[in-house]
This record gives C-alpha cells, sequence and structure tokens, in this order.
C-alpha cells in the first residue's frame, strides 16, 4: 500500500510540491517554536532549592540608626511570639533571598590561577535562613548549616561542587574566593533565580559585620498563620515572598520577555494548524471526484480515509527529512538562543544540543503529523460518506 501511495505522490509531484514546501518550511518553523517550549517546561520541572510557599518579606518601619536598637529587639521578638511563625530570619542584605542577587559579579576557583566559575554569593548571619526558605544540605537532608562562628567558612551548591571537584568528596578541601580561602564544610541543593531558569552556581557564607541598619525580617508560617490578624496587631508592611518574585521578575524585564515569547508562540502555532488544516482540506475536498471513482471501483470508506491519511503521512515524513538537515544548519550556525537553555557543562537535557534537537524534532514530527492527519482524515471522511455517482456527476 505504501509503494503504491508513493507512486501516486511522485505521479502526483506538481500538485504535491508546493505542499511539500510549505510543510518544510513549517516544520522549521515549528521547530523553534516547540524547542523553545521544552526548554521552558523542562527548567520549571527542576526544582528551585528552596521553597517560598507559607514565606512573607516584613519591612521594619525604620533605620535602626534612627532610634533606639532595642526597638527592634522587641519588634522582632513581637512577630517571633505570634501564633503561626515558625521560623524567623533578619538581615539588611536585600538580595540575600534565594531568587535575588546575579552570576555575574564574584568568582570561584579551587586556586588563585585555575578555572574560575560565576557565583551567586550570599552572605548569612543566622542559620534560621535555612529554615525560613528550607535550603537543605544534600549531605543530611536537613537544613543546612553555617559554621557561623568561623569566618573561613563556605558552603557550595552541589552542580558547583561537581564543576570544581568532579566525583571528589569536597567536604574540608579549600576553595580560592574573594582573594582568600574558604574551607568547605557542606554542599546545598542546587539553587534556582528563576523559575523557567536552570540553577547556577551559588555559595553561602557567615556574614561578619551582619549589619542590620536597614533590617528585613523573613518569616516562615503554618497553617494557623491569620494574615489579617498580623496586619492588624503586628505591622501592615508585610508581603508574601512569591508576590516579592513576581516583583522582582517583573522589575527584570523576565515577566515581559516570557509573555511576549509564549504569545508569539502560542499565535504562530495557531497559524501553522490552521494553514495546514486549510491546505489539506481543500486538497482532499477538491478530489471528490477521485474518491467517488474509488469507492465504485469496490473501494471501502475504511480503506480510502486511511488511502489519503498515509498519504498525507508520508509527504509530511519526506518533507521532515530535509528540515531536519536545515535545523541542523541552523543548530550548528549558533541562530537559536532559547531563553533558559543554561551552560554546555550543565547536566541537565537542554544543555546538550544534540540529545535536545533529538527530542524537539521528534515532538515537532508527532506534533505537525497529529494536526496533518486530523487535516487529511477529516475532509476525507466526508467525501468517502458522498455516493460515487454524485461524486463523479460533480465532476
Amino acid at each position: 500500500m505504501i509503494q503504491h501511495i508513493l507512486k501516486q505522490i511522485w505521479i502526483q509531484r506538481r500538485r504535491n510540491s508546493w505542499i511539500f514546501g510549505e510543510l518544510l518550511l513549517v516544520f522549521v518553523l515549528c521547530w523553534y517554536i516547540v524547542d523553545y517550549a521544552f526548554v521552558l517546561v523542562h527548567n520549571r520541572m527542576i526544582p528551585n532549592g528552596y521553597d517560598i510557599t507559607d514565606t512573607w518579606q516584613i519591612t521594619y518601619p525604620k533605620s535602626t540608626d534612627e532610634g533606639d536598637p532595642a526597638d527592634l529587639d522587641r519588634f522582632v521578638d513581637k512577630v517571633k511570639r505570634f501564633p503561626g511563625v515558625q521560623h524567623l530570619f533578619v538581615t539588611s542584605w536585600w538580595d540575600i533571598t534565594p531568587f535575588s542577587g546575579s552570576y555575574n559579579g564574584s568568582v570561584i576557583q579551587l586556586d588563585s590561577t585555575s578555572q574560575s566559575y560565576h557565583v551567586q554569593e550570599k552572605l548569612v548571619g543566622s542559620n534560621s535562613y535555612f529554615d525560613v526558605f528550607n535550603i537543605r544540605s544534600v549531605i543530611t537532608g536537613q537544613p543546612a548549616r553555617l559554621v557561623l562562628s568561623d569566618f573561613n567558612t563556605i558552603m557550595l551548591t552541589q552542580n558547583l561542587v561537581e564543576s570544581l571537584f568532579g566525583e571528589e568528596n569536597p567536604i574540608g578541601k579549600t576553595v580560592y574566593f574573594q582573594k582568600r580561602t574558604y574551607r568547605i564544610t557542606d554542599i546545598v541543593e542546587n539553587q534556582k533565580r528563576v523559575d523557567h531558569d536552570q540553577p547556577g552556581y551559588v555559595v553561602f557564607y557567615p556574614d561578619r559585620e551582619n549589619n542590620l541598619s536597614t533590617p528585613e525580617i523573613s518569616i516562615r508560617t503554618g497553617t494557623n498563620f491569620s494574615l489579617q490578624q498580623f496586619k492588624h496587631e503586628v505591622t501592615q508592611d508585610i508581603k508574601s515572598y512569591r508576590d516579592v518574585q513576581r516583583a522582582q521578575e517583573f522589575e527584570w524585564g523576565i515577566t515581559k520577555e516570557v509573555r511576549i515569547r509564549n504569545a508569539i508562540m502560542i499565535f504562530f502555532l495557531l497559524n501553522i494548524a490552521l494553514g495546514v488544516i486549510g491546505t489539506f482540506w481543500f486538497r482532499n475536498q477538491t478530489r471528490r471526484s477521485e474518491i467517488g471513482l474509488r469507492m465504485a471501483m469496490g473501494s471501502n470508506r475504511r480503506k480510502t480515509q486511511n488511502q489519503y491519511l498515509v498519504e498525507a503521512l508520508l509527504i509530511l515524513t519526506l518533507a521532515a527529512v530535509p528540515a531536519i538537515l536545515i535545523n541542523i544548519a541552523i543548530l550548528q550556525a549558533g541562530i537559536i538562543e532559547t531563553l533558559g537553555q543554561g551552560v554546555d557543562s550543565s547536566s541537565y537535557i537542554t544543555a546538550h544540543k544534540w540529545l535536545r534537537f533529538l527530542i524537539t524534532n521528534g515532538i515537532t514530527y508527532i506534533l505537525l503529523a497529529v494536526i496533518v492527519a486530523i487535516s487529511a482524515w477529516i475532509p476525507a471522511r466526508q467525501a468517502s460518506k458522498v455516493h460515487p455517482v454524485e461524486a463523479l456527476r460533480d465532476e
């Protein structure tokens, strides 16, 4: 049957050539859309390495330089004793939250002459920070703990440890950071800055000064916490860290970029689907007499429908071959740069371009095959219901 259909495709090559060309271009465009969507979905499935559910940011109403420092202690104690508050952390570092800061400033090395890695640094003045954001040690599975009394100690994320030491145990070994040597005391789970991105390299080390001139209080709450009661009895200056994260992503332009890309992706997918459906619909409607002739010669409806369905899928398959070759050329040229794709040294699928290439092209083929199958089957099914005599009379 397939050999017969291939002969039919060749005989009707003039009619099929423009469909072939359309599917080729559609395949390339659809691959780019699928690749972008695959990266975003993949990265969102990666654990953040922290948990900001039921966490809140409280802004202290005044600077400690303006009043009695004991006022801060009384305020913190009031927050701590409020029903439902499980953990509390106080800091003046605005970028200490897991989703703040950048990876472009500080670098870390095994020594002053070895390869360097850009890292996001977190100055921590209290281990309650790890309780509030539920940042856990890879070794113990419990909330991480810094040796706060030793300012020469440091904790690294697991992906950074793998880049620096490979499979070696790093505990007790030293790294070169901020022009000093630090001893590694623990390894924490990988940390993501934003949901659609891959984890970056993060280091945690003790805060020497623990300056609280403009304090910010972070809390984790339980089920018995009442936000309205807290605002009434303690302070109105409280907001969830989920809202803080959304606000920061909006300020950085991340929200706008993702929305624009998603809108473009949906727009093109709808146009691709409508274009392919319209093409095959028109094609099969113009072949009503051919379908009627096949029915008159004894072909049943199911066989006729299957033949046109297989024919459409074969045209797609033939178009997919040069389309994939074009995609390879695009990939090799480095034209594709997807948001959140990560670095080449990452162990994630999205960082391995050929594995990702095979997966996304496979998804593209399946997606287009479904669209093409529906586009060919529905008009072929309707045409096969027409009486052969009526179809031939129309011709």
